[in-house]
């Protein structure tokens, strides 16, 4: 576990925020993207619309994708409590 001051837990915070929200963002992206561009297009896979199969499941994907580079990359493990470190 690493030691932080108040300042750099704070921005570690952020940073996991930022870093949370981006991949989140890019979910739903993928998600309604996928949607609107393979909607009409008469494909089929594994006997639904192509466009549920490649929105739903690609989500699936990418999300967990997204947590594990976001567990290895960018959180960090930190108590979040009151006390400095001198």
């Amino acid at each position: 576990m690493e030691k932080f001051s108040k300042e750099e837990k704070h921005a570690q915070c952020i940073k996991e925020i930022r870093a949370t929200l981006i991949a989140a963002a890019l979910c739903c992206l993928w998600h309604i993207g996928t949607a609107f561009i393979l909607n009409g297009k008469g494909l089929y896979f594994l006997g639904m619309p192509a466009w549920f199969s490649v929105s739903v499941f690609g989500t699936v994907v990418l999300s967990i994708v997204s947590v594990i580079i976001l567990a290895k990359k960018v959180f960090k493990d930190f108590e979040y409590d009151e006390e400095e470190v001198e």
